[in-house]
């Protein structure tokens, strides 16, 4: 299956992130250095994310109801504290500084899981975990509709150039099968990122702060993406926590900068991260 995957990845017209490894432009940040009096926004102890990162003084999380899509993102399962970023071959990348935790979740063994698929991956577990099988569909960037249910049937996308058509071609399988459910994340790694996010997810233009589950996109070829997963709140001050993929496809991580986990970041065309400045920046929400 893979050796098909890098000969029609040969046809893809559009790239969801930067094909370098490195920083695409130095941010200017509003997240202060850390300082000996904040040590304790981080917990090493802690396997979750809402655990592991600890409010700042005087602000509170925000509370998100139980299953929901916000809550599941909270309560993400870490790697121990201060493992590396790791590539998809398994070797280190060159920025470990701009992390405070590593996401359990597997890379892949192929230059697959890059920053707009590392999102997909998030959603794409939340509703297989909760069973909402028919929710699991997302568009490729030709705007083809794929959907969970129709790859456990045995239908695949049939590529040629830039068109792309349907056939059953394949046996079927149980809607609970994660191991098929993982195969059919490859197919939509190859063909979706992140104009299709920006596109198609939707979108309050009226927003005045960020929410838990915003994700915020400089679609394009290159493009990038990073996704709000935890906020706190002191009544006049938001900050909030981002997590990202990156390329090549690599270890989903939280972002820190010093150590400090926590971003003051505001609705703007133009949002500094770590590892990324978003320009022309769009705001969406699956």
């Amino acid at each position: 299956m893979m050796k098909i995957f890098k000969l029609i990845i040969l046809s893809l017209v559009v790239i969801a992130c930067n094909k370098q490894e490195k920083i695409i432009e130095k941010p200017t940040l509003n997240s202060p250095e850390l300082k000996t009096e904040n040590i304790t926004l981080i917990n090493p102890k802690a396997n979750i994310l809402k655990d592991r990162l600890l409010p700042i003084s005087d602000f509170k999380r925000v509370e998100t109801p139980a299953n929901s899509w916000e809550n599941f993102l909270q309560n993400l399962k870490l790697q121990g504290f201060g493992k590396p970023i790791l590539k998809y071959d398994g070797s280190e990348i060159s920025d470990q500084k701009h992390h405070v935790g590593i996401l359990t979740y597997d890379i892949g063994t192929t230059d697959l899981q890059q920053c707009a698929d590392a999102l997909i991956r998030l959603r794409a577990e939340y509703l297989f975990k909760n069973e909402k099988y028919s929710d699991i569909h997302f568009r490729f960037t030709s705007g083809d509709n794929y959907a969970w249910e129709s790859y456990a049937k045995g239908i695949r996308p049939i590529i040629n150039g830039n068109s792309v058509r349907f056939s059953q071609s394949a046996s079927t399988n149980q809607l609970n099968n994660y191991q098929e459910f993982r195969k059919y994340l490859d197919i939509i790694y190859t063909y979706a990122g992140t104009i299709s996010l920006a596109r198609d997810l939707k979108e309050d233009r009226n927003k005045k702060e960020f929410e838990i589950g915003d994700l915020i996109i400089t679609p394009g070829s290159p493009g990038h993406v990073v996704m709000v997963v935890d906020k706190i709140d002191n009544g006049d001050q938001k900050r909030y926590a981002l997590i990202e993929g990156y390329t090549p496809a690599q270890s989903i991580h939280i972002l820190s900068e010093s150590a400090n986990p926590w971003f003051d970041l505001k609705i703007s065309d133009n949002v500094p991260t770590p590892r990324y400045y978003f320009k022309n920046a769009v705001i969406k929400h699956f």
